[in-house]
C-alpha cells in the first residue's frame, strides 16, 4: 500500500486558517465581503506586528483590504482559472518550498564557531594587513581658525557640552578614516605626525579642519581579530552555506529520478 504525505506551505496553511476563522474566538480586525481578517492571522503574516505603531498597523490592514478587494474582483473575472496564472502560482509555491527547505538545513548546519574564525584569521593573517594609513577618531569642518582653537581646548578639557555646541551644525564624522581619502592639506598634515592627538585647525578650500586621532594605524600593520571578526564570519558562513547547498542538491539528485531532454533544449536555443 502506498502512503501519501501532504506538505503544506505557509501560504496554504494561512488559507486553511482563513477557512476556519468563523469557528475561532479571536478578535475580528477587518472584513471584506465574505473574507475576514483576524488578529492571529496578522501575527502569522507579520511576526513583528504587535511591536508596530498604530499607523504601521493601519497601513498593513489597509493593504490587506486593498489586495482582498482586487483578488475578489479577479475571481469574478475568472483570472484564477487562467493556466498562465496558475503556472505562476505553482512556480512561486515551488520556490518558497525550496527556500524554506534550504533555510531549515542551513539553520542547523550553517553556523560558524569562534574557533573556526580564529583559525581562519591565523592561517590568513597576511591578508589582513592595512593597505593604507588609517586612524580611528573624529573629524569636523569649521568656519574659522578661532572656532578650531576653541574646539581644541574643549576637547582637551573634556568639555562635552562646549564641544557639542561648537560642532552642532557643522559637517562632522566619527569612525575609522583612511588618511588617503582626506583632503590633501589634512592628509599631508597627519602623515607628518602619524600618532594620536588633536590636530589643526588645518585650512583648505572647504574651511578649517580639526581632527582628533584616538588611535593611529600605519600602512602595512595587521588588523586585529576583533576588527575583522564580522568579515571573516560572513566569509566562512557564505562558503559553508554554498557547500551545504551543493552537497544537499547532489544527494537529492542521486536519490531522485531526473530526465533532461537536451536535444529539445538545444533546438530551442538555436532558434
Amino acid at each position: 500500500m502506498r502512503k501519501f504525505f501532504l506538505v503544506l506551505s505557509p501560504i496554504l496553511l494561512l488559507v486553511g486558517i482563513l477557512a476556519c476563522s468563523d469557528n475561532r474566538s479571536d478578535s475580528l480586525i477587518a472584513e471584506v465581503n465574505h473574507e475576514r481578517l483576524f488578529l492571529d492571522e496578522l501575527r502569522l503574516m507579520h511576526p513583528g506586528f504587535m511591536q508596530l505603531d498604530s499607523l504601521q498597523k493601519s497601513l498593513l490592514v489597509e493593504n490587506w483590504i486593498r489586495e482582498t478587494l482586487l483578488a475578489q474582483e479577479a475571481e469574478k473575472n475568472l483570472i484564477h482559472k487562467d493556466p498562465v496564472f496558475n503556472y505562476r502560482v505553482d512556480t512561486y509555491r515551488r520556490r518558497i518550498l525550496a527556500d524554506n527547505q534550504l533555510d531549515a538545513v542551513l539553520k542547523h548546519r550553517g553556523s560558524v564557531t569562534r574557533a573556526e574564525v580564529e583559525a581562519y584569521y591565523n592561517e590568513n593573517i597576511s591578508s589582513f594587513q592595512r593597505q593604507s594609513n588609517e586612524f580611528f577618531g573624529f573629524h569636523v569642518l569649521l568656519d574659522s581658525r578661532d572656532d578650531g582653537r576653541e574646539l581644541e581646548r574643549a576637547i582637551e578639557r573634556n568639555d562635552l557640552e562646549k564641544k557639542q555646541a561648537l560642532v552642532a551644525d557643522r559637517p562632522k564624522e566619527t569612525g575609522l578614516f583612511k588618511v588617503e581619502n582626506l583632503v590633501p592639506e589634512v592628509k599631508e598634515y597627519l602623515l607628518k605626525r602619524k600618532r594620536a592627538g588633536i590636530f589643526g585647525p588645518v585650512r583648505s578650500d572647504l574651511g578649517y579642519h580639526l581632527v582628533e586621532v584616538k588611535t593611529w594605524y600605519d600602512r602595512g600593520s595587521t588588523k586585529s581579530l576583533d576588527e575583522v571578526w564580522e568579515e571573516i564570519a560572513a566569509r566562512l558562513s557564505v562558503n559553508r552555506q554554498k557547500n551545504i547547498e551543493f552537497m544537499l542538491i547532489d544527494s537529492l539528485r542521486k536519490e531522485g529520478s531526473i530526465f533532461l531532454n537536451k536535444e529539445v533544449l538545444y533546438e530551442i536555443s538555436d532558434l
